[in-house]
């Protein structure tokens, strides 16, 4: 890989890494071993070796990954990914998030492959359980000597239900062949971006779209990934795409691993899909576990209390003097609002059946924004809203 391909993903990182100095920081190193059966390659076993690193700061995230794999016959591989974004404050439920994305290859016989792109993405949160977004990213991929500028728009949405997380996208990727070249001796992509036009000419515009539904399940020792997907297109091949990954938790920092699927070909980078199945480890390498937190219990004079069992359900009280509607939606009613009756003393009540355990909820006054009830432990949920959590005896 040429200097200007390093460069961008030396910057992003210097970039990611700044200012986390008081960063949470999650790490993680797989290591597996299958089958694996490339397109229009020779298949066989392969032992992969794949490290993840996550830091966030205040509006900031930087994740990286990488995966080194080798194969029968010294055939060696390796992708690389790296990310940042910078989010802006929530604006009631919108917020706005910048993305800067490296991916790089390197590989045993071929040269390899790079990819940089900037995107802006628009979020919307109706609900503290939905998210809804919008993204459009520009930038270039150099693979096989030729520089290829390409865009992509991105639409999606995810709904929390209780443990489980479902996601829909839809990614529409262009980008332009080129024949040719400017006379004073660059390539023909080189010539295209700086408008050159001596002997340049359009010899293909390739354009897809990847349709992908995903799930992510979460169990007390089990966590569940899965996702199907087709891709559309008329001037590439139209193929299915499926993963299954299911991590189990064994003792400690230790979890069993095991993946299986179908991944596309890439044609920005012209990068082969393959057919895997990988059984390994994984180990959490985020240091030392954090100190537990004493999560609040509604006191009887807060303005949320949450009462007893009983046949019926628990007695959900929360006090909210001169307000009209008041609405609640937790994991506990699977991120629904549930509308609440009034009571004399500017008290709103509901009866649902909540088991004892840590949950998570939200309320809504007059139809306004939803946010943490007082007494709670405020959190930011992966969907950008506040949320509160309490613990339910």
């Amino acid at each position: 890989m040429t200097a200007h391909r390093v460069t961008p993903a030396v910057l992003l990182l210097l970039g990611g890494l700044a200012g986390t100095m008081e960063a949470q920081v999650g790490a993680t190193l797989d290591m597996g071993a299958g089958s694996y059966r490339p397109d229009r390659a020779i298949s066989g076993g392969v032992a992969s070796v794949a490290p993840a690193l996550r830091l966030d700061a205040g509006p900031l995230r930087w994740t990286g990954s990488g995966v080194y794999s080798n194969a029968q016959g010294g055939r060696w591989n390796f992708q690389g990914s790296s990310q940042a974004a910078l989010h802006s404050p929530n604006l009631g439920i919108f917020r706005a998030e910048l993305l800067g994305e490296v991916d790089w290859t390197w590989h045993h016989q071929v040269a390899g492959s790079a990819t940089v792109a900037g995107e802006l993405r628009g979020y919307v949160a109706p609900t503290p359980s939905t998210l809804l977004w919008i993204g459009q990213a520009r930038g270039s991929a150099w693979a096989l000597n030729q520089r290829r500028p390409l865009v992509r728009s991105t639409v999606g949405t995810s709904a929390r239900l209780g443990r489980i997380r479902l996601g829909v996208t839809l990614a529409n990727t262009s980008f332009d062949l080129f024949r040719g070249g400017s006379s004073d001796g660059r390539s023909a992509a080189d010539s295209a971006l700086t408008g050159s036009t001596d002997t340049l000419s359009l010899e293909r515009r390739t354009v897809f779209t990847d349709a992908v539904v995903s799930g992510h399940w979460e169990l007390p020792a089990l966590d569940l990934d899965l996702s199907l997907g087709r891709r559309f297109s008329r001037t590439t091949p139209q193929i299915t795409l499926w993963d299954v990954t299911a991590v189990r938790s064994l003792t400690g920092p230790l979890a069993l691993l095991a993946s299986t699927g179908r991944s596309g070909s890439d044609p920005v980078t012209a990068l082969p899909g393959s057919r895997y199945l990988v059984i390994g480890l994984r180990v959490r390498l985020s240091g030392s576990p954090a100190p537990a937190i004493e999560l609040p219990r509604p006191p009887e004079g807060s303005a949320l209390r949450i009462g007893p069992a009983r046949i019926t359900g628990r007695e959900v009280l929360l006090r909210a003097p001169g307000a009209r509607t008041v609405e609640l939606a937790g994991d506990f009613t699977d991120w629904r609002p549930v509308e609440l009756a009034p009571t004399p003393g500017s008290e709103w009540r509901v009866v649902l059946p909540i088991v004892p355990g840590l949950h998570r909820l939200a309320v809504r006054i007059d139809g306004q924004a939803w946010h943490a009830p007082p007494g709670t432990r405020h959190l930011t949920s992966e969907f950008g809203s506040e949320v509160g959590e309490v613990a339910v005896e």
